[in-house]
C-alpha cells in the first residue's frame, strides 16, 4: 500500500517544500487539496503556465500525484449551480492527466433543501453518469468520498450500483463511516469493497465536550488497523492517504509531526521497514 498525504494538512507549505518534503518523509505521492490561499488548485501558476516545472519537480524528487480533491459535489439542480460543479471537474480532470493522477475526489454533497433522498437520487445518479462520461476522455476516475449525506455505505454502495459506470467510484474515508454512523470496519468494507479506489486515513477520540478531536495515528480509537486489513486482505493496492485537516482546523499539530508519525506507523502496521 502506497503512502501520500493530503495538502490540506500543510497549508503554509509552498509546492516545492511539498513535493521535497514528502520524499524526505517516505511518502510515494501527494493529494493535491488546496495550495497556499487557493483551495482549487487549477488556477494557479503552479499548475497552468508553470506547469512544466512543476512535473519536473515531481520527477526529481520521485513523487507521484495519488489524486487532485476537489468541493465539486453532483447532488445539484439548480442549472447555474450544475455548470459550476461540471465546470470545476473538467478543469481538474484535465489537470489529473497532465499530472498522471489517476483519480479526482468529489462529493455527493448534501441533499438540496426541498428534496428527499428518494427526490434527488435519480438527479444524482445522471449527474454521475454524465460527469463520468466526461472522465472517459481524460482517463482519470472519479471517487466519490463518504462525506456529507453519503457517509452510509450501504447508501454509497445502492448509488454506485445505479450509476454502474466504470468512471465512477468511491474514495472511502476510514473515518467518516465508523465515527459518525457507527459501522464497523467489516461492515463498510462488505458494502463498499467493489468500488474503493482511494482511502482517506485519519485517526480521532471524542474529547470530554462530545466534540470530535483528530490525533496521530493510533493515538484515537478508530479501528484504522482493522481497515487497512480488511483492504489488504481483499486486493486493495492503491493508496493510503493521510487527509490531515489542519486547513479546517489550524489548532492541529504541525505538518512537520505529523507526517512522519504517520508513515513510521504505517510502515509498523504494514510491517514494512
Amino acid at each position: 500500500m502506497k503512502l501520500s498525504f493530503s495538502t490540506l494538512g500543510c497549508p503554509n507549505w509552498d509546492l516545492h517544500k511539498i513535493i521535497s518534503s514528502a520524499a524526505e518523509m517516505g511518502f510515494h505521492a501527494i493529494e493535491l487539496r488546496g495550495l497556499l490561499e487557493d483551495l482549487d488548485i487549477s488556477r494557479r501558476p503552479e499548475f497552468t503556465s508553470h506547469l512544466k516545472e512543476t512535473k519536473s519537480m515531481l520527477l526529481k524528487y520521485g513523487i507521484s500525484v495519488s489524486a487532485i480533491s476537489i468541493s465539486a459535489r453532483f447532488a445539484v439542480v439548480d442549472p447555474a449551480e450544475r455548470r459550476e460543479q461540471f465546470d470545476e471537474a473538467r478543469r481538474n480532470m484535465a489537470l489529473a492527466a497532465e499530472l498522471d493522477a489517476p483519480v479526482v475526489r468529489i462529493y455527493g454533497g448534501r441533499i438540496p433543501k426541498g428534496y428527499t433522498l428518494d427526490a434527488i437520487m435519480p438527479i444524482l445518479i445522471r449527474n454521475l453518469q454524465e460527469i463520468g462520461d466526461e472522465a472517459n476522455d481524460y482517463g482519470v476516475i472519479l471517487a466519490l468520498e463518504t462525506h456529507d449525506d453519503w457517509v452510509d455505505s450501504r447508501l454509497c454502495a445502492r448509488l454506485m450500483r445505479e450509476v454502474n459506470h466504470p468512471r465512477i467510484r468511491v474514495l472511502w474515508d476510514l473515518h467518516h463511516p465508523y465515527r459518525i454512523k457507527g459501522e464497523s470496519p467489516e461492515e463498510t468494507y462488505a458494502n463498499l469493497a467493489p468500488y474503493v479506489v482511494s482511502i482517506h486515513v485519519k485517526d480521532s477520540i471524542i474529547d470530554s465536550q462530545g466534540k470530535i478531536k483528530y490525533v496521530p495515528l493510533g493515538e484515537g480509537n478508530v479501528p484504522v488497523k482493522r481497515m487497512l486489513e480488511l483492504l489488504l486482505e481483499g486486493g486493495y493496492r492503491g493508496y493510503a492517504t493521510l487527509e490531515w485537516e489542519k486547513r479546517w482546523h489550524p489548532d492541529l499539530l504541525e505538518p512537520e509531526i505529523v507526517f512522519p508519525q504517520y508513515v513510521q506507523k504505517m510502515r509498523e502496521w504494514l510491517g514494512k521497514k
